[in-house]
């Protein structure tokens, strides 16, 4: 069955005209299904139209997948508007968001396409990644990188950290008692093989917390004490030493396990059930015992159980009966130390093996002169740090007159600060050429920032709008702030049930900055 096509409300086109217009920076929070992508391209189109040139403009996107959708968009409109006679033309343009089209802009519009396609270098519709890349090529004697690196792609990174891993494990086979050979075992002890590569290759690479925090130790061993002193263990208390004192306390230390069991099986089910349990833990040793004996007072969720022993067992058992009682409040704090400390040697062997195998790879990677993605980033924005004389600036300014930035709730605060170097003279006297309008563009939404494992906060979204919105309206510059709030996508339950399930302040807050 073919729908009718959805008629666009007049304010919905007013406000996709106020998006695209390239005399303004604007902060477009979009919706899910609200059209920020046409609005993209549509921009990027009106900016052209405005006279433009194709290479001052930087359209930054967070996929290949996205750019490649984006720049295809922008060129099949370019060239469809080559075939249309002056009336769709004019259509065209208005539907582009500009309300008197002229024979002028008929004849520019007509040109964009072949402009587009013989500008050197065209139109810069592309990653962050990619972006870095070109600058570090540009200048690596800043950057300190290899002149001809080549960027790590994810199956090779994938085999240098299974070589990393390989070399660790070997090592730590040969010299079993050493710090790297007893993290080894322990961390075999706990984790399927599978799943701690996976851990071990997540801690090597995550630049932003688990190695910054090692590095910033300067080794494991300063790092497993830091986290020794936050969990509130001394570095000497043993897992052993622990499990000890839970199962062999004053009150019912193992020797009367079975005795207690047998006066429990004289009194009600819910009492020969813990008999059971008491049983069952005679028949283990080490962790496993203490688990099961535990499990007499803790329920299958190791929350506390309502009641350990009946009342009807404890006034037919009195002394039996506050044994249990006291052993209920000795074993709280056992409970929270164990877990503290079994958290603590679990952390330390990561510590101690992640980052062997990170020496590792980032050894290969300068050997072979290669860049992984975070590399790309930090080095970036190392160089724009650095380099205080300003000829970089100047350089990335006179290529780049209007900045767009796709997906913005998706782009960490690292990736922000890359962006701020490269629009930094467009709110300043220098930066203002002859009386040039410089923009910067970004559009995105909170509720669908999914990449917080690479550093994206929700949060970043609403902060860099508010300090683009001072920095351009101090500078007496345009900045309009916009909303898509209307959805081309999904129909009016479904808009009701996101809106009930944000109307909630604690998951609102969870995304959405509250301060106006």
């Amino acid at each position: 069955m073919v729908k009718a096509i959805r008629p666009i409300p007049p304010a919905v086109r007013d406000a996709q005209a106020r998006a695209s217009d390239p005399k303004a920076s604007t902060f477009v929070s979009a919706n899910a299904g609200s059209g920020k992508t046409h609005v993209l391209v549509q921009r990027v189109i009106r900016l052209l139209l405005s006279g433009v040139p194709p290479e001052k403009i930087l359209c930054i996107t967070f996929t290949k997948a996205a750019a490649a959708n984006m720049a295809e968009r922008v060129f099949t409109t370019l060239g469809h508007w080559v075939t249309l006679d002056d009336a769709a033309l004019d259509a065209a343009i208005r539907e582009a968001g500009i309300a008197h089209p002229s024979a002028s802009l008929r004849r520019e519009a007509r040109k964009l396409f072949a402009c587009a396609l013989e500008t050197p270098g065209g139109l810069k519709v592309q990653t962050i990644h990619a972006l870095c890349t070109r600058l570090l090529q540009q200048f690596p004697f800043e950057a300190n990188v290899p002149a001809r690196f080549a960027v790590l792609d994810d199956r090779d990174q994938n085999e240098m950290m299974e070589r990393a891993n390989l070399a660790v494990f070997l090592e730590a086979s040969r010299i079993p008692d050493s710090p790297i050979g007893r993290a080894l075992r322990t961390a075999m002890a706990n984790a399927a093989d599978v799943t701690f590569k996976e851990v071990v290759r997540e801690a090597c690479l995550s630049r932003d917390h688990f190695m910054a925090w090692t590095d910033a130790a300067g080794n494991a061993a300063a790092a497993a004490a830091q986290m020794s002193a936050a969990l509130g263990v001394s570095a000497d208390i043993r897992i052993e030493e622990v499990e000890r004192e839970i199962v062999d306390g004053p009150n019912l230390p193992r020797a009367s396990w079975k005795e207690m069991a047998t006066l429990l099986d004289t009194s009600s089910k819910a009492d020969q059930k813990q008999a059971e349990r008491l049983r069952a833990a005679l028949t283990f040793t080490g962790a496993a015992q203490v688990d099961e004996y535990l499990g007499v007072f803790l329920t299958d969720d190791r929350a506390p159980r309502a009641s350990v022993v009946t009342n009807n067992f404890i006034k037919k058992n009195s002394v039996a009966g506050h044994r249990f009682e006291a052993e209920i409040d000795r074993l709280g704090p056992l409970i929270e130390r164990r877990r503290a400390v079994v958290a603590r040697d679990r952390t330390e062997a990561l510590i101690h093996i992640a980052t062997a195998a990170a020496a590792h790879y980032r050894r290969e990677k300068l050997e072979r002169g290669l860049l992984d993605y975070d590399d790309l980033i930090d080095k970036t924005l190392a160089m724009l740090d650095r380099v205080s004389s300003g000829w970089v600036h100047y350089k990335l300014d006179r290529g780049v007159d209007h900045v767009l930035i796709d997906e913005a709730q998706d782009t960490s605060p690292r990736q922000w600060d890359i962006v701020a170097h490269i629009i930094s003279e467009f709110t300043s006297g220098a930066g203002a050429r002859d009386g040039l309008v410089r923009t910067v563009f970004a559009v995105g939404d909170e509720k669908q920032s999914i990449f917080s494992f690479q550093g994206a906060a929700p949060r970043e979204f609403d902060l860099r709008r508010r300090e683009l919105k001072r920095r351009f309206e101090e500078a007496g510059l345009k900045f309009d702030p916009v909303s898509f709030t209307y959805s081309f996508r999904s129909g009016p339950v479904i808009l009701h049930s996101v809106d009930q399930v944000f109307r909630e302040q604690e998951i609102f807050r969870s995304i959405h900055a509250v301060e106006n």
